[in-house]
Formats: C-alpha cells, sequence, structure tokens
C-alpha cells in the first residue's frame, strides 16, 4: 500500500522544486509543491521521491528531495512504516541517469560502480572542488584550471586530483596521449561562439551527432548521454547555450569525505551557472529572438566542426528545448538525420511553410510526460513526415520528461543506421 508523506519545508520559499525525473538536473516543473501538501509515495529511490498529489497545490506529480543537507522537507504521515534499508548490493548500482554521483575517500575519486567512467570533467571538478578548495576561493577557482585538464587524452584523474591537492600547483601536460576511460575520450572546444564538449573514439568519424541540450541545466548535461551512445566512427558534440540562466542552482548533495572542509561559513554560490537557449519567461518575440541566435551560432558551429571531419554525415538533435533549437536549424544546415527527444510541442508550428527537409529522423516521447506531452510530440512527429523527412516510427517510452536507456538504444541503433 502506497505511504503518504507531509511537505513540512519549503515555507519559506512558497514551497518545494519539483522536477520531471529522478535527476536533480532534470526539468524543473513551473508550480512548487505547497508546505503542508500531503502526497501518496509512487517511488523512493534514496533521497528522491516520486509522489502523486493528494491535498494542497502544485504539480500532480513529479520528483522532490526528502532532505536540503540536514534539514527534512518532507515526513511520514504517522502510522506509516519507513522504507526498508535497501541491500548492501544494490548500493553498486546506478542508471546512467544519476549523473553519477560520487564518494571521496582521502584522495580516491569514483563513481559508485568504480571509475570515473561516464562523468565529465565539470563534474569530477565539482567533487574535487568540495574537498581540496576551501569555500572562499571555489568561485574563482574555475578560471584557474587549465584547459588541458579537461583532455582526457592529455591528463588523467589521478592528475586533477593532485592538481586540487595541491591548489593549482600543476605543471601543464606536454607530449602525451594518456589511455581514456572505456577508449572514449573527452575534450573542451570553441566552434564558432559556442563552447562545446567532444565526445569520441579514436577512430575517425563517419557521423557528427551534435546535441543540445534543454532548460535550466548545466552545459554538461547530455555528457552521460554521450558516453553511452559512443561507438567508433562517431564524434558527438555538445554545444552549450549561449544564455545564462536566472534560475539558481539547488543545494549540493553533501558527501562523506576522508578530509571534508569546513563548509559552516556562509559563501556566494560558486558552482557554475544553469544555462538556457532561451527563458520560460521569455515572450514570443523574445524567444524568436533567442531562437535566430542560437540557430546562426549552430550554423557557424556545423561550419566548423565540417573543416575538422570532412566528409562526415551530420546529425542534428537535442532534448526539449535543445531539440527546438535543432529542428530551426535543420532547414539551414541539411542534416542527414534529426534525434528529437521530447520536442515541446510549438515545433510542429515551426514546420509550417519550411522548406522540405530531406533527413532521416528519430523522435522520443515520455508517456507520462507533463510538459512535452505525447499527444504533441505526435504532432510533431506528423509534421517531420509531411514534410519528407524519412521519419521513424514515434519512439514512445516510459517515463516522463527524461532521457532513459530505452531512448539510448534506439538513439545507438539510429545513428549506426545514418552511418551506413
Amino acid at each position: 500500500m502506497a505511504r503518504t508523506w507531509k511537505v513540512i519545508g519549503g515555507g519559506d520559499k512558497g514551497g518545494l522544486v519539483v522536477r520531471s525525473g529522478k535527476s536533480l538536473t532534470s526539468e524543473q516543473l513551473p508550480e512548487r509543491l505547497s508546505t503542508g501538501a500531503l502526497v501518496k509515495e509512487l517511488k523512493l529511490e534514496g533521497e528522491r521521491l516520486q509522489f502523486q498529489r493528494e491535498t494542497g497545490a502544485g504539480p500532480e506529480t513529479g520528483w522532490v528531495s526528502l532532505k536540503l543537507k540536514d534539514k527534512e522537507l518532507l515526513s511520514l504521515v504517522e502510522g506509516e512504516k519507513p522504507a526498508p534499508a535497501p541491500a548492501k548490493d544494490s548500493l553498486k548500482k546506478k542508471s546512467w541517469d544519476t549523473k553519477f554521483l560520487f564518494k571521496g575517500c582521502g584522495a580516491n575519486v569514483r563513481a559508485l560502480e568504480g571509475g570515473t567512467e561516464g562523468a565529465s570533467r565539470d563534474q569530477l571538478f565539482e567533487h574535487l572542488m568540495r574537498q581540496h578548495v576551501s569555500p572562499e576561493l571555489r568561485r574563482d577557482f574555475w578560471d584557474q584550471i587549465p584547459e588541458h585538464l579537461y583532455d582526457t587524452g592529455q591528463t588523467n584523474e589521478t592528475d586533477c586530483i593532485t592538481f586540487f591537492q595541491t591548489v593549482g600547483h600543476l605543471c601543464p601536460a606536454e607530449g602525451r596521449r594518456l589511455a581514456s576511460p572505456g577508449g572514449i575520450r573527452q575534450r573542451v572546444e570553441k566552434f564558432g561562439e559556442m563552447k562545446c564538449i567532444v565526445v569520441e573514439c579514436d577512430a575517425e568519424p563517419k557521423v557528427v551527432a551534435v546535441l543540445c541540450h534543454g532548460i535550466e541545466v548545466l552545459g554538461d548535461d547530455l555528457y552521460t548521454l554521450a558516453h553511452n551512445l559512443c561507438a567508433p566512427g562517431l564524434r558527438l558534440v555538445l554545444p552549450e547555450a549561449l544564455n545564462e540562466s536566472a534560475q539558481p542552482r539547488e543545494e549540493g548533495v553533501k558527501v562523506d569525505v576522508g578530509l571534508p572542509i569546513d563548509e559552516s561559513q556562509n559563501t556566494d554560490e560558486w558552482r557554475k551557472p544553469l544555462r538556457e537557449w532561451w527563458s520560460r519567461n521569455a515572450n514570443e518575440k523574445e524567444v524568436k529572438t533567442c531562437l535566430s541566435r542560437a540557430v546562426e551560432a549552430l550554423e557557424e558551429c556545423v561550419s566548423s566542426l565540417a573543416e575538422s571531419s570532412p566528409g562526415a554525415k551530420l546529425v542534428l538533435g537535442g532534448f526539449s528545448q535543445g531539440a527546438a533549437v535543432a529542428l530551426a536549424a535543420a532547414g539551414k544546415v541539411k542534416p542527414a538525420g534529426l534525434l528529437l527527444m521530447c520536442p515541446p510541442g510549438f515545433c510542429a508550428s515551426m514546420l509550417e511553410g519550411a522548406p522540405k527537409l530531406d533527413a532521416a529522423a528519430l523522435v522520443a516521447a515520455g508517456n507520462e510526460d507533463p510538459i512535452a506531452p505525447r499527444a504533441q510530440v505526435e504532432e510533431v512527429h506528423k509534421a517531420l513526415a509531411g514534410h519528407g523527412a524519412s521519419v521513424e516510427p514515434l519512439l514512445a517510452f516510459e517515463g516522463g520528461h527524461e532521457v532513459t536507456m530505452t531512448v539510448v538504444e534506439a538513439a545507438k541503433a539510429f545513428l549506426a543506421k545514418v552511418a551506413t
């Protein structure tokens, strides 16, 4: 029988932040869950609760955190039994969308299954900052990280840890090409005005896939997706949105470390800001202006990529807001493929009067997506077919506004098909 929880936190902020998925970086829903609301537990994973609202105001369903640092945000209604402790072996498991949370022990940094495979360097550095850089120095420390530390061909995790332990006293690497986790390399590179993370194997690319992230997330939000998609002959490029979001980042998850730094003092936010292609509060005119600028920058980015990988086929894609950016740019850059994950419903109207699209296309929709409902995504799918795209059957998956492993596997197959 489903247990009942009561919201006891968030009174000073108008309620609790609710997200569409389990991850702390998944899409934030417009409404907050009101303090005092009663909710039914649908699923409990660690400190994240998927709920169905019974009383109070806010979203009907979504994901919230049970705690914020040491502060309780929800409490079990009296008479309910606490969930049983997870089996020890289950703590070693992780799904790709947990953002590969880290735990530290001295100088060791590892994902829950061991190693740092599947984590971007920004994720690694942010964790290391918590352990090795005092709070008052963190804000300015990002600028002191040498560019070569973001390149897995030049530095490894040991170099990163040493850099932080010595507070930056590490000589630049020269003339080295180190082994990379899982044979997958990462680097940061600028194409036109867009800062991008490049993820690839050693083989020359036959396909270059440019994937745009969604709204109010970090610029490396799709890194773990790229790491899961990566295969020989495929280069994945993750451009960072041009605009910084006004939405603040949530409090970080507190982790146990060997020698934690004193966090008692209040300091300004030091972590990198969230990004967006346009604000959720933008009016129609502002959206058009931001979208036009994004398309222009993406067009320049693709042009630069074509010079560095001549002959490779281009796939444009993205998640949520990023899918709209990719679709808007498709008419100008003429990709061989389109990969649209949970695209907004207005994407269908973007195709009205647009030129025909001579491209393969895969469109994914969550059956329980409250932000890009399946019915609206179906209209986008139909509009693509009506504009000449060779559209795969709609990929309707069990889930909300997120990318599940079902989508990952389908995207892998689609990219392999485009390559042939």
